[in-house]
């Protein structure tokens, strides 16, 4: 039994045995509570839904703090001495449904280890046993003591050839791809398929073997929607359709699109708004420039602030590793903020995580509401996405530099938006004047491959023998995409755990190889 607090609709309680807290509000019906879980830095959305009847119903949610059900969780632990001479510790999971976890505070001791996670807010506490070379690990935050492997590399350094998962990778039958429907939901997707929207099934077909065959390595899932139907739905790795994935840096986009619901809103005035003027708290800068005052909401978007903020640089001083440091300063928009100027506003485009990160903290300053909240009352509760995580930044802020967790399906519906002009099933969920200038190209990346660049919108051509294909994208390391390709009616979702292998664009050779050639009459 949990005392829950009820007030102004909202439905909030704090449980006793773990550090978890919900925050939800009864749906119409009566048959679910719709919030937010929150836990460490993470914010996930979900539903309690309602399972017996009567005046006491029991409300059930399909919640996990690591987002797949799993009753053993296995993982690789380095420990590392630093130049500093200090201890880390740095966790790898194997199974790769499950997200990264970052250590900290690592304390070894007579064989003895304590270390701390930073996104879950989880504590790992142990002993070693020499014998069975095992490591029984009691988690502080998830209730109890948890088994898990350990693979001893005592002061090994991470190595540098890629990790490759110990997950058979083969999950369709040694028959092949088989044409069909993807499952139909409630969720709003209609399926039909591939031959019935235009699609050559033969190339999906080899697209199937392709990647149960490792000839393209790690790709998790392949979704593809065709004239508004889901045509294509493939997991691999141990993937489904229930399973959320880090779309690391394609979140950046769903950043966009929020400001752009709040500027619809008349919450920000326009994207020529000043940025400072949004922070009158924020009164001294150790590093002023007077240009500072002239960046705009719109050069933020098109990452053309003028802050030192290079993610391409290690050096450079608002790069996404350094203002997440633990020497950083706790917020990070001010951090950001604070570092030089190294271009007139504008005038340069530079891939930076920094830029999105500070429109996170103008939609904290305007809205009179929690950002998550906005951001499924605006966009994900119209879009029918029940299911999603943020994170927090230490300043308790959603994380809107990249890092948010979506289920593949849900990813395609956010491309669809766009390709429909705002809509979502004939609703209008955003101006298609926003739509539109979204899309518009704004300049080249000058750290990014040249890619020219939108409102954190990519885009590009691809070549299928004497035509030319255009799409604009949502990308995420380690091969996170969304694709809207307006001229095929296409939207396409490909995720992937290509990290450290150099593999991270394999989504764009999948596409001019497979996708798009299926889709061109």
């Amino acid at each position: 039994r949990i005392p829950v607090r009820v007030s102004d609709g909202q439905l909030r309680f704090q449980s006793t045995i773990l550090p978890v807290a919900f925050h939800g509000e009864l749906s119409d019906d009566g048959h679910a509570i719709g919030g937010f879980v929150y836990h460490g830095s993470a914010v996930a959305h979900t539903q309690l839904r309602a399972v017996d009847g009567g005046a006491a119903p029991t409300w059930q949610a399909n919640w996990s703090l690591l987002g797949v059900p799993a009753a053993r969780f296995p993982f690789d632990l380095y420990i590392v001495r630093e130049d500093d001479g200090l201890l880390y510790g740095y966790f790898f999971f194997r199974g790769p449904r499950l997200p990264s976890l970052y250590g900290y505070g690592l304390q070894c001791s007579d064989g003895s280890l304590v270390v701390g996670e930073k996104n879950l807010g989880l504590w790992f506490e142990g002993r070693f046993d020499r014998s069975s070379d095992a490591l029984d690990l009691t988690v502080t935050g998830l209730g109890g003591s948890v088994p898990m492997t350990f693979l001893r590399v005592p002061e090994a350094l991470v190595p540098e050839t890629p990790w490759e998962p110990d997950v058979p990778p083969r999950e369709v039958s040694d028959a092949g791809y088989v044409e069909r429907a993807p499952m139909h939901l409630d969720d709003g997707w209609p399926t039909a398929t591939p031959s019935s929207e235009g699609l050559e099934v033969d190339l999906i077909r080899d697209l199937v073997e392709a990647i149960t065959d490792q000839e393209l390595t790690l790709t998790h899932s392949v979704v593809v929607a065709r004239r508004g139907k889901l045509v294509v739905e493939q997991y691999f790795y141990g993937f489904d359709w229930t399973t959320w994935h880090d779309m690391r840096s394609a979140s950046k986009t769903v950043t966009s699109a929020l400001v752009g619901l709040a500027i619809d809103r008349g919450e920000i005035p326009s994207v020529h708004a000043t940025v400072l003027s949004f922070f009158p708290t924020y009164r001294q800068y150790a590093n002023w420039d007077d240009r500072k005052a002239q960046i705009t909401v719109h050069d933020l978007l098109t990452m053309s602030s003028g802050l030192d903020a290079n993610d391409s640089d290690p050096g450079s001083v608002a790069a996404e590793g350094n203002y997440q440091s633990e020497t950083a300063q706790p917020d990070w928009t001010r951090f950001a903020l604070d570092a030089p100027m190294i271009a007139d506003p504008g005038s340069r485009l530079l891939y930076g995580s920094a830029n999105p990160l500070i429109l996170g903290g103008i939609l904290r300053e305007v809205l009179e509401e929690p950002v998550e909240w906005f951001a499924h009352r605006t966009l994900f509760g119209p879009l029918g996405v029940e299911e999603y995580r943020f994170f927090h930044d230490p300043a308790g802020v959603v994380y809107m530099g990249g890092g948010m967790y979506m289920r593949p399906r849900d990813m395609a519906k956010f491309g669809q938006l766009y390709l429909d002009g705002g809509t979502w099933r004939g609703e209008r969920v955003m101006s298609e004047r926003w739509v539109r200038e979204s899309l518009e190209k704004y300049g080249t990346l000058a750290n990014r491959w040249d890619n020219e660049y939108g409102y954190l919108w990519w885009h590009s051509t691809f070549r299928i023998g004497d035509r030319v294909v255009a799409s604009v994208e949502a990308r995420g390391a380690g091969g996170q995409y969304i694709f809207v390709v307006p001229s095929l009616e296409l939207v396409a979702v490909i995720t992937s755990g290509n990290y450290r292998n150099g593999r991270y664009r394999q989504p764009e050779e999948i596409m001019e190889r497979f996708i798009l050639p299926a889709a061109l009459p």
